[in-house]
């Protein structure tokens, strides 16, 4: 049972906050000093990333449409009708290509739009686990979700190797995509606590970074096993190789503190000090917990200071200021043409000419250079002017991939498109480094979390949306949801010179210091 602490004694409250000043400046002392347990924590969790790109991708493959013709009629691919029924026999797929979605449920021809629903589909369930899971993570914490995230998903990729309807791929998909989002959030959240603040840059860079190795081991093992079930089955059993080290992970000492659990991250900062051979915090953890035993313990406030008024921010409260408005409408309008983007060149990458896994493979290695250069960029240059540098570039990029499309077959090589696709595509990625990085600095910290799902929900929009935009081409002229792209992509490069600098800045915690940081609070 928790007492709750009304004030009236003086003595009580001077120990609780010398109490959370001695848990406060022991935290900082671990969390700010780089050790060998924090690098292995970021590289374990960072593998975790590379597993959400390769399930946030493989619909790609799995939905490729080999070469096919009507049964009913060798000459026709669609548009054969019997008796009003287009192609009743089925359709013949090419033996020698791959095993896909395509071939196993005929998602051709008028089933077409399946293979884009497929995947709008599972970024629903992408949707919903962004929302719920960061959420879970608040109450019950960071490890819990982890564990089960990474497991829920793993289970849900075996139900698909197993299913035999394509309604219950579907489904099982959508559920995967929850568990996924779950885990991409959950494991950042957890490698930003446990990071030093001037190793966070190179931890995130490297969280990054293994979503291209993912991308990458994707492509390669889809050269080799060309059957769809398979590809799932191989690509998933390795998950379970985690069982030997994911109980070693420990729970957030940041969540824990915010719960009052002071004295079980006191216990954790003593055995990761002790890793880390780091005496002097080993020495001040003995300390704090011998001054536990001897004392009483307010177990509503867990040793932080429970008279501090905790700032409750509201959507309303924070579209009615003009400042974090301005700030929180420009940061969504980017993250969903960034978005849209990204997963657009991605999903049209396959269609190129040359090899689609050669292609693939190209586009994984310079997503892991843009990456890697991004973190130069964005520590040497600022966030504002390199964020709408970028985007012009990409925009300028797609926008010449459409002209090029819509001129006359033969006339330009196929190469250049290509190559035009494959830098925009690494653009696209150093936009997404960017828009994390300063969406996350132009938001206070009583806002912060609120404010990045709503553009978290909008980059998901943007995913959303992607495949069915890619979906025209064939329907429409190339040039059309190409110019989409680009107009959009030039409209947020824009609004994003109307946004602050906020390199080297000190980030606001409270919408009153943001006020002053930014300006007036006017409506």
């Amino acid at each position: 049972m928790h007492l709750t602490h009304h004030g009236g004694d003086p003595q009580m409250d001077t120990l609780r906050k010398s109490k959370a000043q001695e848990f406060g400046d022991l935290m900082q002392a671990l969390l700010e000093r780089k050790g060998k347990f924090q690098i292995i924590l970021i590289i374990l969790l960072s593998l975790n990333s590379m597993l959400i790109g390769i399930n946030h991708t493989i619909t790609t493959f799995h939905a490729y449409v080999p070469k096919f013709y009507c049964r009913d009629h060798i000459n026709y691919t669609c548009g054969y009708f019997v008796n009003g029924t287009e192609c009743p026999s089925g359709y013949h797929f090419d033996e020698n290509d791959d095993t896909t979605l395509a071939v196993e449920y005929s998602t051709v021809c008028r089933r077409a739009m399946l293979a884009p629903l497929i995947n709008s589909l599972y970024f629903v369930g992408v949707t919903l686990g962004s929302i719920v899971c960061s959420s879970m993570s608040d109450v019950y914490g960071r490890r819990k979700l982890v564990i089960a995230s990474l497991y829920g998903q793993a289970i849900m990729a075996l139900a698909q190797y197993v299913s035999t309807h394509l309604m219950l791929f579907i489904v099982f998909r959508l559920m995967q995509g929850f568990f996924i989002q779950g885990l991409q959030t959950v494991s950042y959240a957890l490698i930003m606590e446990y990071s030093p603040s001037r190793f966070r840059t190179v931890a995130a860079t490297y969280w990054e970074s293994n979503w291209a190795i993912g991308l990458g081991i994707l492509g390669a093992v889809a050269y080799f096993v060309r059957d769809w079930r398979m590809l799932t089955l191989v690509l998933t059993l390795p998950v379970f190789l985690t069982l030997s080290y994911v109980w070693y992970i420990p729970e957030s000492i940041v969540w824990l503190s915010t719960k009052g659990r002071c004295t079980e991250a006191t216990r954790i900062i003593h055995k990761i000090a002790k890793f880390n051979r780091n005496d002097e915090v080993v020495q001040q953890c003995n300390s704090l917990i011998l001054t536990e035993k001897d004392q009483p313990t307010d177990t509503a406030s867990g040793g932080n200071d429970s008279n501090v008024p905790q700032q409750k921010i509201t959507i309303g409260a924070l579209m009615k200021n003009k400042i974090l408005r301005k700030h929180l409408l420009s940061m969504i309008c980017v993250w969903f043409s960034v978005t849209l983007s990204y997963y657009g060149i991605l999903y049209f990458l396959p269609n190129l000419a040359g090899s689609r896994h050669l292609n693939w493979e190209y586009g994984a290695l310079i997503e892991l250079l843009s990456y890697i250069m991004s973190y130069f960029i964005f520590a040497g240059f600022g966030r504002r002017l390199p964020m709408a540098f970028l985007q012009y570039c990409n925009g300028g990029l797609i926008l010449f991939m459409a002209i090029l499309s819509a001129l006359p077959a033969g006339s330009y090589s196929q190469w250049w498109i290509v190559a035009t696709a494959l830098t925009a595509k690494g653009l696209a990625v150093s936009s997404f480094c960017g828009m994390f990085i300063f969406g996350s600095e132009l938001l206070p910290t009583a806002c912060r979390g609120l404010g990045l799902g709503l553009c978290g929900c909008s980059a998901r929009t943007g995913s959303l949306l992607a495949p069915q935009l890619m979906a025209l081409i064939g329907i429409l002229p190339t040039f059309v949801p190409l110019s989409i792209m680009s107009g959009l992509l030039v409209l947020a490069a824009t609004i994003t010179l109307f946004l602050p600098e906020t390199l080297s800045t000190i980030l606001p915690n409270t919408i009153e210091e943001a006020n002053q940081t930014w300006g007036s609070p006017e409506i």
